[in-house]
């Protein structure tokens, strides 16, 4: 397995991880829509954050074949005494998944983000998500802070 930094040449596997990604979460919020839509705007945002030098973007290769991503950038807070890297997305491929690829993505970005001066790896996940909850404990995650979210009535 290749761990590499992501290209533009692939978008199109990317995207449809990401796809992955929201069909595995959307049973854990039911304000998700029904299908991840990539529109022209949502298009640009992807490239950009592709071609930034300032996000921590790679891709998990086995023979020559994309399986798996992980995305994030560092927080440029007040808030913070350190440097803090934020994990926005780690997706692997439906048919590679509990093969490890997940735990090596999250070790490479931590030491790419800790190479930027980063201190932490902050990252959001539904609590019945229970894979992927059990995937960042295991590697030293520890629960944070909690979110709350409510509907707004009529």
């Amino acid at each position: 397995m290749i761990i590499r930094k992501v290209t533009i040449e692939d978008y199109d596997k990317v995207v449809d991880l990401y796809k992955q990604l929201y069909d595995a979460e959307r049973i854990f919020d039911n304000n998700l829509k029904k299908s991840y839509e990539i529109d022209e705007k949502q298009e640009k945002i992807i490239k950009k954050r592709i071609k930034s030098r300032k996000e921590i973007f790679l891709v998990a290769e086995i023979e020559n074949k994309i399986v798996g991503l992980i995305d994030g950038y560092l927080i440029d807070s007040i808030y913070h005494k350190e440097k803090v890297a934020y994990l926005d997305h780690l997706c692997v491929d439906k048919k590679y998944r509990n093969s490890e690829i997940g735990t090596t993505l999250i070790k490479e970005f931590d030491n790419k983000a800790k190479k930027r001066g980063a201190k932490f790896i902050k990252l959001n996940a539904f609590e019945n998500n229970i894979r992927a909850v059990n995937l960042y404990k295991k590697l030293g995650f520890k629960e944070y802070s909690i979110y709350y979210m409510k509907e707004i009535s009529n």
